[in-house]
């Protein structure tokens, strides 16, 4: 295939993650990269592999209402079903573990008389999410392998390098270089919201949803977690719509969360809202700590938080170094800072950008694209 050339390695620096697949897509249409079965490199502390809630599979190929839909956990799929994505390596540091490290094929399409998008492989991120559908219930299916991989801090423990050499020469020699810099430090920014009452770890206890080993029966547990999500959606809807009507929450409470059906997590919950409406009051924004609860399924799993040690983080973009050394020059390479949401410690974003940049400098000649000072 005989495709474009830029003069320089474009390194396209984003804010929000999901405005990285914008410059992604742009490469694809000026034809530097092949329109379809692309290889993306993703190094970061989180996979980004979920799909939007409220993403139609009809919308997906008007760009602008899809990218208006995008946030920054969901936007790798959704490409990987517009057919761009076949090949994911998702390169996770040492602290993160939502998904095993391993090798898994699946596809992702339309389920059958529904117009919304899922995936076929059953682990407990795509299952807690409500995203799992056998493959025979899919339709319009993309085949979509996806590698994960541990970066370590340990140069010698590197040996899967030369798979990533070997997943470039099956595309073509064509991938992108996907990097987000919370993959070196990284903060879970709920750990630390409504800490006076405790929120997260509590959040823990009513939101926990653990995959029994051994188990075959995904939809019965997906039909599960399903029930309980949304019936502490429905509790926290009618919080914010009490809220928004200057309503008392405590004369209200009890209705409210009598949807929850177990007992005992109804108790935990609506004990929890009273500490935060007496404690917090005004600054509570209830959909927002739903949104933390759902971060939090198996402890084993959970979002994580890391805030590295400058000698961490060079010893992790030394390992970068290291696998530049390895393999082919990318094609295009797209950079989030992630630091306004806080899942990349601010005061720590702007060192650790000029470090990678300085790394990449090292082994190519780059032109560095500043996109989020206009975000």
């Amino acid at each position: 295939m005989s495709l474009n050339k830029y003069s320089s390695l474009p390194v396209h620096i984003v804010e929000d993650h999901n405005n990285a697949l914008y410059h992604m897509l742009r490469a694809i249409g000026s034809k530097h990269l092949p329109f379809d079965g692309n290889l993306l490199v993703h190094f970061d502390s989180h996979p980004d592999l979920l799909i939007p809630d409220d993403l139609k599979a009809s919308e997906v190929f008007d760009v602008n209402l899809m990218e208006s839909k995008l946030s920054i956990e969901n936007w790798i799929l959704v490409a990987a079903y517009m057919g761009h994505f076949k090949k994911i390596v998702w390169v996770k540091p040492p602290w993160s573990n939502q998904i095993e490290d391993g090798d898994y094929k699946f596809v992702i399409g339309k389920e059958k008389d529904k117009d919304c998008i899922k995936v076929s492989l059953p682990c407990l991120y795509f299952i807690s999410e409500l995203l799992y559908c056998k493959e025979e219930e899919l339709e319009e299916k993309k085949d979509v392998q996806l590698f994960v991989r541990t970066m370590s801090f340990e140069p010698a423990q590197q040996t899967w390098f030369s798979k990533i050499n070997e997943l470039i020469q099956e595309s073509s020699g064509y991938y992108i270089l996907d990097i987000d810099l919370d993959f070196f430090t990284t903060l879970n920014p709920f750990i630390a919201m409504h800490s006076e009452v405790n929120m997260y770890e509590r959040l823990k206890n009513i939101y926990k949803f653990i995959l029994p080993q051994g188990t075959s029966d995904y939809y019965k547990f997906q039909d599960e977690r399903r029930s309980q999500i949304t019936q502490l959606r429905e509790v926290f809807d009618k919080l914010d719509e009490l809220r928004n009507g200057e309503e008392e929450i405590g004369t209200h409470l009890e209705s409210v969360a009598s949807v929850v059906t177990k007992t005992e997590l109804r108790q935990a919950l609506v004990s929890l809202i009273i500490d935060l409406d007496k404690t917090c009051s005004d600054d509570v924004d209830w959909g927002i700590v739903h949104n933390a609860g759902c971060t939090c399924d198996d402890p084993k799993s959970e979002l994580p938080h890391h805030i590295s040690s400058e000698e961490d983080i060079r010893k992790l973009a030394g390992n970068l170094d290291k696998m530049l050394s390895a393999i082919k020059e990318p094609t295009l390479v797209t950079m989030a800072r992630s630091s306004l949401d806080d899942y990349c410690p601010p005061d720590q974003v702007d060192m650790v950008e000029e470090e990678i940049c300085n790394v990449l400098q090292k082994h190519h000649q780059i032109e560095c694209l500043p996109h989020y000072k206009d975000e």
